[in-house]
């Protein structure tokens, strides 16, 4: 089992943390398709200047999981998203 692209997923997610001092949020995935592959789903931006970066942290379920490299493309919408609120 696992998630291929152009299929619709569901992903609900809750923010943990929020500073705007240092531009960082942190997000926890606590239901969808993730969690049928991962144990647990996070992920964490942060904005220094004109760079965005990202952390996921995640654990596998079994070693057979593939690695989330699917949900870049998700994770590149998302600073899009995000950008104008963070400058």
């Amino acid at each position: 089992m696992g998630l291929k692209a152009g299929q619709d997923k569901y992903m609900k997610h809750l923010i943990e943390a929020v500073d705007p001092h240092k531009k960082l949020i942190k997000w926890k995935v606590i239901e969808g398709d993730l969690l049928e592959l991962y144990n647990y789903f996070d992920y964490t931006t942060s904005c220094d200047h004109q760079w965005t970066t990202w952390t996921i942290t995640y654990e596998k379920k079994t070693e057979d999981t593939p690695e989330p490299l699917i949900h870049l493309s998700n994770i590149f919408d998302m600073t899009k998203d995000i950008e104008g609120h963070l400058l």
